[in-house]
């Protein structure tokens, strides 16, 4: 199914191999397979599969390849291949290696790398936290015991040909579990829409390109408060990259976030040259839902996010490193869309005509500096997979 909400088997106790099992659900969801009735999900550790939810349509067979999965103890990890949505009008198919990790130490996070194994995005170190700060209590989600079910309120997760989205809220008896304690971590890889001309020319360049993009954020202490209120410190972080991108002179590079994270990629940045990703609407940027008559009011419109390779005031004939190495890529990230601020929590479900959208509530906006913005903004992503066409 396209979504898939998940809760732990054991929540009140550190169950050893709970990290391990709940990656094993994962991997079936993502294969197509009936997690929530699998041994995995049904014996002692792990999600706990009756209580799951399930909904919406698979992903079309073959888009993710290669799974696997490892663990032992307060360790996890989950490995996925993800081919672009239009893989099939490239010579062979664009594609990116993924790794979900969780352990005791850095909580859960997500990297990128090339097809081949190589270029790990959006940081060097797969040791860092979701929000990728190297000091794992920043932006750890669970940032204590994070290895253990124990540790966890819930996972959702949207799979389908173009998006994998994936938001960790921590809880449980082991974990931060009051509404001013509660962190949250989300991770959306999505497609650029295909463009021929683009695309293809920058595959011939280097066969390790793939027009996905990847989003990571994490949240600490506020967005589980009902309170309007700001994380402080450095509790906030926001990342967009491309991890394989040809850059202004031709040459194939590795996407990487700023090591802070925050105003880099809130798409309000004021330097000159800067050549951080961020895409629009501006996740710093409020929206508002549509007033309309009658007993469909307010109307919550869904905008379609485009990525910007680089977010940058610049003068001509720039010849700076940031510059040249820029990622001039744009597009429409399919099937991943901004809509109204707080107007829904993770896994609630709004419909456009006949379409059913699941909402994940990840960050807060209003403010490009995020760590103080006190508004919680919410996307939405279909339930159903849609195909290429």
């Amino acid at each position: 199914m396209a979504y898939a909400k998940f809760t732990p088997r054991n929540p009140t106790s550190a169950t050893s191999y709970d990290v391990r099992d709940m990656m094993f659900s994962i991997q079936d969801f993502v294969l197509g397979q009936n997690w929530k009735t699998d041994a995995k999900a049904n014996g002692n550790t792990g999600f706990n599969g009756p209580a799951g939810t399930s909904a919406g349509t698979f992903p079309t067979s073959g888009n993710y390849y290669s799974t696997s999965t490892t663990g032992a103890g307060a360790d996890g990890s989950f490995t996925f291949y993800k081919k672009h949505y239009a893989h099939a009008q490239f010579p062979s198919a664009p594609a990116l290696k993924f790794v979900l990790r969780a352990d005791g130490s850095d909580g859960w996070r997500i990297h990128a790398y090339d097809k081949n194994g190589a270029n790990i995005s959006p940081n060097t170190n797969p040791g860092t936290g979701i929000g990728g700060h190297t000091t794992v209590s920043y932006n750890g989600v669970p940032a204590q015991y994070g290895g253990y079910g124990s540790s966890l309120d819930s996972v959702h997760i949207i799979c389908n040909d173009t998006t994998f989205a994936i938001k960790i809220v921590s809880g449980g008896a082991n974990g931060e579990n009051t509404p001013t304690t509660i962190d949250h971590g989300w991770t959306v890889i999505t497609d650029l829409e295909y463009s021929p001309t683009i695309d293809l020319w920058a595959y011939g360049v280097d066969s390790t390109y793939c027009p996905t993009t990847f989003v990571h954020t994490a949240w600490m202490n506020v967005m589980s408060n009902p309170t309007p209120t700001t994380t402080g410190g450095n509790y906030a972080h926001f990342g967009v990259c491309q991890p394989r991108y040809i850059d202004a002179l031709g040459t194939v590079r590795t996407g990487t976030t700023s090591p802070l994270n925050g105003m880099s990629h809130m798409g309000s940045y004021s330097l000159v040259n800067e050549r951080w990703s961020t895409f629009d609407p501006s996740p710093a940027f409020r929206q508002d839902s549509f007033a309309t008559a009658g007993t469909d009011s307010p109307a919550h419109m869904l905008v379609p996010c485009t990525f910007i390779g680089q977010q940058r005031m610049s003068y001509a004939n720039g010849a700076s490193t940031a510059d040249l190495h820029k990622n001039p890529r744009r597009g429409r990230m399919m099937n991943f869309y901004r809509t109204t601020d707080d107007c829904a929590s993770d896994g609630d479900v709004i419909v456009e005509g006949s379409t059913r959208y699941r909402i994940m509530k990840p960050h807060m906006t209003g403010n490009y500096q995020g760590y103080i913005a006190n508004v919680k903004a919410c996307y939405a992503f279909p339930e159903d997979n849609v195909p290429y066409a």
